[in-house]
């Protein structure tokens, strides 16, 4: 097994769910690897911090996300992707093709070029055509609407548990700093992770009142593929009372194609918006 598969193994091997030779395997790659003793210390400190939170009374909510978790691990467990294959290929063409950290470079870049910018105009003061003036703000403004791609870039690079852990950290903040809404947003439509997804979601509750969030769970909301989630996004507009929300989550509740749990979480939405 390699590191990979060992690290997305720590959960079910944490609470005892692998079969025996799995955990084995788990057990003795542990002994020999620094990175993913690494990770296994960072999930055990995560999993203390959460051990070590005030206990939350469950929310109405809380039966329809357990069906809605245990219906996606069965349709995983019995339908495994049919890209698998080929994205696995794909990702060894692109390691080979591309460096090891691309984001990181690709920041680098970004950022002396924005830097550059910055200190010519500031301090050399040359003598600038109107076209020039104009082209020089339209590289500045691409730059600057780059920053929070490279940002999530950047963030993807981490492991799993670094990305949660990163996530928790934003839950205690009340303020609405911008950076931090925006590489929520960022989690919630785009992370890979379930758990680092949901997460970012209860992080952005204290934000709903900003409309720009309410549009974005909204436009989110269609893309997202686990049920779970789906279910946590529709609750969320609710309790936001978001009348913009409304034929998104209307179309939701009538498309056959969404699951049960999903399509019931939806009716009740609509009756509080």
């Amino acid at each position: 097994m390699n590191c990979q598969r060992i690290q997305e193994s720590f959960l079910d091997y944490q609470d005892g769910r692998l079969p025996p030779a799995e955990a084995n395997a788990v057990r003795a790659h542990l002994k020999t690897c620094l990175e993913c003793q690494r990770e296994w210390a960072g999930l055990q400190e995560i999993s203390l911090k959460l051990d070590r939170l005030p206990p939350v009374a469950p929310s109405p909510r809380l039966r329809a996300q357990f069906y809605a978790m245990l219906e996606t691990h069965r349709r995983a467990a019995d339908a495994p992707s049919p890209f698998a294959l080929m994205r696995s290929r794909l990702d060894r063409i692109f390691a080979a093709l591309l460096p090891a950290r691309p984001a990181l470079q690709f920041a680098l870049v970004c950022f002396v070029l924005a830097a550059g910018l910055l200190v010519g105009a500031r301090f050399l003061h040359p003598p600038v055509d109107p076209a020039t003036a104009d082209t020089i703000a339209k590289l500045q403004r691409k730059v600057d609407s780059m920053v929070p791609l490279v940002t999530y870039s950047v963030l993807q690079q981490q492991s799993t548990t670094e990305r949660l852990k990163t996530v928790l950290g934003t839950l205690n903040l009340k303020q609405s700093d911008q950076q931090v809404v925006n590489g929520l947003l960022n989690a919630l439509a785009f992370d890979p992770s379930v758990n680092v997804r949901l997460s970012a979601l209860e992080a952005l509750y204290p934000h709903a009142d900003q409309p720009a969030v309410r549009s974005a769970v909204t436009a989110s909301l269609p893309r997202e593929p686990s049920p779970l989630v789906q279910v946590t996004m529709i609750d969320f507009l609710a309790a936001s009372h978001d009348p913009t929300a409304f034929s998104t989550i209307e179309g939701i509740s009538q498309n056959q194609t969404y699951d049960q749990v999903v399509r019931d979480a939806a009716r009740r939405a609509l009756a509080q918006l």
